[in-house]
């Protein structure tokens, strides 16, 4: 490991010539990271051999491993550390930094989405009301640098594509003009998820334990403490029953889904009381009850490049950014000809559990479908399809198949897995 300590030190004496000036330390850890190449000269398996060996580890920064699986500290300053953070799991929530610093890629590959957030209202130190909008989306690669910028200015996420994924981080301790470090939900709450009120956790405690408990009353006492709870407080309370109630790939194959109505009934009690902003918290969950739909359905898959396919849905939205990163990971194919194999395949392929359903959630889609999924990715119109099908098609036919045309292309463009990739105006 001597070359994190040579980086480290190299580093250490840089920003100290600069006064320890936060505003400069992003763009020096990334130069420093890039020149370095460690991504040549060491694999993460040889940093879990060393952590194994040593008597005594350099001072960890985060012992209990809350960010990364495991994270593990190759060098302390006094001022910045450096990192290797393991990722087995695919997704980082969206998020901001209340550090500075650079990452590098040193085994795997990421889709990396860079977003801007428009405040509206601020609810709290703790809960934000405004905007979400992507910016950038790309493909990261081993050897590739970002820099970590602190604050609003560097709100993003990364989907690890592969199993594990490694990045060497290089990172301050803290910085405390721009804290707290926002967690996001789209279309637009901003969360810091590091908010510790005793009073508050209990009580999400308590219902954690009604719920688990299957209490014929949960639902009424949850009910009671909505009436009266703040927005960020009845969000957590929220988000604590969506995840009670949300069934595991256990409870869909022996039928043990629980009621959508009870969360909805819930939900309808904080709409109620913060009518102005009830939509966003309607549209918060649905996205999130999405996400997880999605990623379950990922999970069904082992072909790595359907799992990609996936990971392009779950965390990018419009035809023209899935076709460039389509093109970036396979430079020799055409996207679209790509997503109708994949679409294919995974039309063919039925859930276990799922009565009536395969990977696309879309059922029937036979080949017709099919058809009218690569004319929408072409961009054709209703009207144009209609008219393709006319021209294509035998009279008879074409009059059988056009009564349902308009039915059939809504449920491809508002299905789970397509809705990403048709939406109007990306």
């Amino acid at each position: 490991m001597d070359d994190f300590i040579k980086l480290g030190a190299r580093l250490e004496a840089e920003w100290r010539s600069r006064d320890y000036d936060e505003s400069v330390f992003p763009a020096m850890a990334s130069d420093v990271l890039g020149k370095a190449c460690l991504p040549e000269k060491i694999t993460p398996w040889q940093v879990l051999e060393w952590t194994l060996a040593q008597t005594e580890l350099p001072r960890q920064r985060d012992v209990p491993g809350r960010f990364g699986d495991p994270p593990i500290t190759l060098y302390s300053g006094p001022r910045f550390h450096i990192d290797v953070y393991f990722w087995f799991h695919g997704t980082t929530s969206m998020h901001q930094h209340g550090f500075c610093g650079a990452f590098q890629v040193l085994h795997g590959s990421s889709i990396h989405s860079w977003h801007e957030f428009e405040l509206r209202e601020k609810i709290s130190s703790f809960c934000e009301v405004g905007e979400l909008r992507l910016k950038t989306c790309d493909l990261l690669n081993v050897g590739d640098v970002q820099q970590i910028l602190p604050g609003r200015q560097y709100i993003h996420s990364l989907f690890h594509l592969d199993h594990p994924s490694a990045t060497i981080v290089v990172r301050t301790d803290k910085s405390p003009l721009f804290l707290p470090q926002f967690d996001y939900r789209k279309p637009g709450l901003a969360i810091d998820p590091f908010f510790e009120q005793e009073t508050t956790i209990k009580k999400l405690q308590a219902i954690s334990a009604l719920l688990r408990a299957n209490r014929p009353d949960a639902d009424k006492q949850i009910s009671n403490l909505l009436e009266t709870s703040d927005f960020h407080t009845t969000y957590l309370i929220l988000s604590s029953v969506n995840g009670h109630l949300t069934p595991n790939g256990v409870g869909r194959m022996f039928g043990a889904e629980p009621p959508r109505q009870r969360f909805d009934e819930l939900l309808s009690v904080a709409e109620m009381r913060f009518p102005k902003r009830a939509d966003l918290l309607r549209k918060v969950f649905a996205h999130q009850e999405r996400l997880q739909e999605m990623i379950n359905r990922r999970g069904y898959v082992d072909d790595p490049e359907q799992r990609f396919f996936f990971a392009l849905l779950l965390n990018v939205e419009g035809r023209d950014r899935i076709f460039a990163l389509i093109r970036d990971r396979f430079p020799q194919s055409e996207p679209i000809e790509k997503i109708l194999d994949w679409a294919y395949d995974l039309s063919q392929m039925r859930l276990a559990g799922m009565q009536n359903q395969n990977a696309l959630g879309i059922s029937p889609f036979d080949e017709f479908d099919m058809q009218l999924l690569e004319y929408l990715l072409h961009g054709r119109s209703d009207a144009e399809i209609g008219g393709i099908v006319r021209e294509v098609y035998p009279a008879e036919k074409a009059e059988q198949l056009l009564p349902t045309l308009g039915e059939r292309t809504a449920a491809i463009k508002n299905s789970m897995v397509f809705a990403p990739l048709l939406a109007e105006g990306q």
